[in-house]
């Protein structure tokens, strides 16, 4: 416990030399956490938008023969997926229309699309409610003409929520079909997922593409109040493999699309979240990369400069570590006394990291990011938001304060083995 005492009495006395090796652990802890929970915080935001997108942590598709993805007894089929898996799970029927060529007019200007979600809202409460708008929402569009559109094709066709404008499409007759939609809500999205992608009611986008009303081309899953992991996944696709004649396990989506050519008999493909990202996933470990790098960097760079400072500081302290002996203070206590003045100075460094990184992440999430061409895809709200990682914010602080105990440690145990008699005849 005495050494305790005199390690705090040591680093109250020479504060002047620590201010250094805690601004460097301070700093570089900081920097550090903060990579760490903004990348985290933009992978979060882009799972998210692409949940909205694809409809949740994974879909069920159906094909023929290549017939195409279509279910024509959807209601039947969602019954069964129900029976087989957990209550908290949102299954819903969705039609992703290719909109390609389809396009919205407004007093003789014209917006291109590419794809057109058809949904229940109400169903899909929780995955709509990510959404920013700018203007209205979502809410009474079941059973209605409204539409969603992103604002940049707002700003194209100079239209606001309430305003009617037209929507033109070719039915699965290839005959044209000229419909008046109402803008129900604009929001703020930019990105792959959101530009370029509009949503409409389920029933209302069938009956103007001309599908019958058991028609379907996915059944979504989601579940939203809690995390889904592979072990889940591979759980639930065993559970429907006794119900439904299941296309093998994959991890892209491609795999199952080009498959379908040789589907003799109905062949429903479980389409997990991370299938439809195979692009987004390298990005994602491009990012984890270049941020598990830097923390790296940083944290050599603490151990060393703190470590090879803290070497400089015993050496000049031989005279006092000379003095210890000669009262006969045991090596083992006299290093106990030196590594608890460097633990007590990591600790005090990593809580003002910790303290450093909460406000630069608190002062970053006020700032709009928007204005950054297609990088809403990482934004909330228009804003980056850092999350904390746990594991990873846990293992680099365990990181920095074991390995520069250990240089510390190193750099204590060539000090002390001088005789007391040499240490004390060692002048600073």
């Amino acid at each position: 416990m005495y050494q305790i005492i005199i390690a705090l009495r040591s680093l109250m006395y020479r504060r002047s030399q620590y201010v250094s090796l805690f601004l460097v652990c301070m700093f570089g802890v900081a920097v550090s956490l903060a990579s760490i929970a903004v990348s985290s915080g933009m992978i979060h935001s882009l799972n998210q938008k692409a949940k909205i997108y694809y409809g949740g942590d994974f879909a069920l598709m159906c094909s023929v023969n290549d017939e195409g993805l279509d279910i024509y007894n959807y209601k039947e089929a969602l019954d069964l997926v129900k029976s087989k898996l957990p209550e908290d799970a949102v299954v819903v029927p969705r039609m992703d229309f290719d909109a390609r060529y389809a396009s919205f007019y407004f007093e003789g200007v014209q917006a291109l699309q590419n794809t057109i979600k058809g949904i229940h809202f109400e169903a899909e409460r929780n995955l709509m409610s990510s959404f920013n708008f700018l203007e209205g929402g979502f809410e009474g569009m079941d059973g209605s003409n409204g539409v969603l559109i992103s604002a940049p094709i707002a700003k194209i066709l100079n239209v606001h929520a309430g305003d009617e404008i037209t929507f033109q499409l070719r039915t699965i007759n290839d005959y044209l079909n000229t419909v008046p939609i109402i803008v129900k809500g604009v929001f703020q999205d930019s990105s792959v997922f959101g530009m370029y992608t509009s949503y409409m009611d389920f029933d209302f986008l069938k009956e103007a593409y001309g599908r019958p009303e058991n028609y379907a081309n996915r059944i979504c899953v989601n579940f939203p109040n809690r995390k889904i992991t592979e072990k889940d996944l591979l759980s639930f696709y065993d559970s429907l493999s006794s119900v439904m004649n299941l296309y093998p396990w994959i991890s892209d989506k491609s795999d199952y699309i080009d498959a379908t050519d040789n589907f003799k008999v109905e062949t429903w493909g479980m389409i997990p979240l991370s299938a439809n990202l195979t692009d987004v996933e390298i990005m994602e470990l491009a990012m984890d990369a270049v941020i598990t790098f830097i923390v790296v960097i940083l944290t050599v760079i603490i151990i060393a400069g703190i470590g090879s400072t803290y070497r400089v500081l015993v050496m000049k302290r031989i005279t006092e570590i000379g003095i210890y002996m000669a009262l006969g203070m045991k090596k083992r206590s006299i290093i106990s006394t030196l590594l608890f003045e460097s633990l007590i100075l990591l600790v005090i460094g990593c809580i003002g990291g910790i303290i450093l990184t909460s406000l630069f992440c608190a002062l970053l999430s006020q700032f709009d990011f928007s204005f950054i061409p297609s990088f809403d895809m990482f934004l909330e709200n228009s804003n980056l938001n850092p999350r904390v990682d746990v594991i990873k914010s846990v293992a680099v602080i365990v990181s920095v304060i074991a390995f520069t105990i250990l240089a510390v440690l190193y750099a204590t145990l060539k000090s002390i083995k001088i005789m007391p008699v040499q240490a004390l005849a060692v002048t600073e």
